[in-house]
C-alpha cells in the first residue's frame, strides 16, 4: 500500500520543512523514499517515491532543474531538498517548473538530518502498510472463514471495529480489453480510494483479493453507504483508462460483522450479473435488484444449480449437440411476454423461425410455453443461471 504524501509530511512537520512548490499534488501517494544526489542516479527511482537530496552531487544549484525533472519522469511523487552548502537557495526556475506542474517541492534546513526525516517517513509507511495487512487479514477472514470467530473478532475490535456494527460488502472488478499490468492497475486503483475515503471515514477495509476488490464499509446507514459507494463511482470513472471499465456489486448491510460472509456473497453475484450484462451498470446495490434479491438469499448452490439444471438441462444438451441455440430463443420470448412477433423482431428471423423453435422447445421440456407456471418455472431457472 502507500500513504498519501500531505499526511506523511504532517508527520515531519516539527522538524521545519517548508513546502516551497507544486501543492496541487500533495494527495498523491507515496510507496517509499529514495536518496538521489545526481542526475544520473535517477535512474533508480521507482514510481511512486519521494526524493531526498542535499545536492552534493549536482556540482552546482542551477543544475537542480535537471535532477527534479529527472525524477518526475521516474515517477516520484515530490523533492525534498536540504538547503546548506550544496544548495544554499532553491533557483526560481525550479519552484517555477514545479507549480506550473503541480510537482511538491520541499526545502529543509541544514540543520535537520535527512536521514531522521527519511527514518520518521519509513516508519509511517511501515506502519500504515502493517494496519491495512492486519486490517484487511481479519476482514478476509471473516468472509471466507465466518465460523472461527477467534480469527477475526478480536483482531477488529483491537483496530475499533466493533461487532455488532452494520456492515457491507463492495466487490469491484476492473475489466480492460488489452488485460496488460492488471495486478498493477489494480493496486494503484486500491490505494488511490484507500487513500480517497480514508479523508472521511475511518471505518472501512479495502484490499485487493485474487482478481477484485474487496471494500468493506462499517457502521454506516443505507443512505450514507449509498451516498459512498456513488461518489466512489464517479471518481473511478475519471482514473480509468479508455479501454478499461469496472463492474461493481453491493452487498447488503448486514446484522454483525459475523454475517460479512453474506454481504460477500450477494456483492459478488451483483458484480457478475453486471459484468456480463444481466443488470443495468446503475443497478449496483442489492435492494435494486428485485427476484435476485430473493434467490441471493438460498444458501444451498446445490440447490439452485439442481433447479437450474434439471429445468433447461434438455435444451442446454440439444444446443451443445447440435450448435443451436433454444435457451437464448427461449429467454428472448420469455423477456418479450410471450410475443412471437418481437421475439423475432428482436432476434431479426421470421416468425415462423420462432414457431418452429418454440415447438422443438416444448417437446423437449415437455412443457407448454404459453402456460404462466412453465413461463415462470423457466425464467426462475434462467435468474438462477446468471447468478452461478
Amino acid at each position: 500500500m502507500a500513504i498519501e504524501l500531505i499526511r506523511l509530511i504532517e508527520k515531519v512537520s516539527h522538524m521545519d520543512i517548508k513546502l516551497m512548490a507544486g501543492e496541487g499534488g500533495t494527495h498523491c501517494l507515496v510507496r517509499w523514499v529514495h536518496m538521489v544526489e545526481a542526475t544520473e542516479s535517477s535512474d533508480f527511482v521507482d514510481d511512486g517515491q519521494l526524493v531526498f537530496t542535499t545536492g552534493i552531487g549536482i556540482g552546482s544549484p542551477d543544475r537542480l532543474i535537471d535532477l527534479v525533472k529527472a525524477v518526475r519522469r521516474r515517477g516520484a511523487v515530490g523533492v525534498i531538498v536540504n538547503i546548506g552548502p550544496y544548495i544554499e537557495k532553491i533557483p526560481e526556475e525550479v519552484i517555477q517548473y514545479c507549480n506550473e506542474n503541480d510537482y511538491p517541492l520541499y526545502e529543509v534546513p541544514w540543520k535537520i538530518h535527512l536521514a531522521e526525516i527519511m527514518s520518521i517517513c519509513y516508519m509511517a509507511i511501515t506502519r500504515e502498510d502493517q494496519r491495512s495487512l492486519e486490517t484487511s487479514a481479519a476482514v478476509k477472514n471473516a468472509i471466507f472463514f465466518p465460523k472461527q470467530e477467534e480469527l477475526y473478532v478480536v483482531p477488529l475490535s483491537q483496530r475499533s471495529f466493533k461487532v455488532n456494527w452494520r456492515y457491507s460488502v463492495t466487490v469491484m472488478r476492473l475489466n480492460s480489453i488489452t488485460g496488460s499490468n492488471y495486478e498493477d492497475r489494480l493496486e494503484k486503483l486500491c490505494i488511490t480510494l484507500d487513500n480517497l475515503i480514508r479523508h472521511h471515514n475511518k471505518s472501512f477495509s479495502i484490499f485487493v483479493n485474487d482478481m477484485e476488490i474487496i471494500l468493506v464499509f462499517a457502521n454506516l446507514n443505507e443512505a450514507e453507504l449509498k451516498k459512498e459507494i456513488e461518489g466512489l463511482q464517479e471518481v473511478i470513472k475519471s482514473l480509468l483508462m479508455r479501454d478499461e471499465e469496472i463492474s461493481i456489486g453491493v452487498g447488503r448491510l448486514t446484522k454483525s460483522v459475523r454475517c460479512l460472509y453474506k454481504s460477500y456473497n450477494q456483492a459478488l453475484s451483483i458484480e457478475k450479473l453486471s459484468r456480463n450484462k444481466k443488470i443495468p451498470k446503475d443497478k449496483v446495490f442489492y435492494s435494486e435488484l428485485g427476484i435476485y434479491r430473493l434467490l441471493m438469499g438460498i444458501d444451498d448452490r446445490e440447490i439452485m444449480t439442481e433447479y437450474y439444471s434439471h429445468t433447461l438441462k434438455p435444451l442446454l444438451d440439444y444446443d451443445a449437440v447440435n450448435n443451436s441455440d433454444l435457451c437464448g430463443t427461449l429467454r428472448c420470448y420469455l423477456h418479450n411476454n410471450g410475443s412471437v412477433k418481437e421475439t423475432a423482431d428482436e432476434l431479426f428471423v421470421h416468425r415462423n423461425t420462432i414457431n418452429y423453435k418454440l415447438n422443438k422447445i416444448e417437446e423437449l421440456l415437455n412443457i407448454e410455453v404459453s402456460s404462466v407456471a412453465a413461463r415462470t418455472e423457466l425464467m426462475m431457472a434462467f435468474y438462477l443461471q446468471d447468478i452461478l
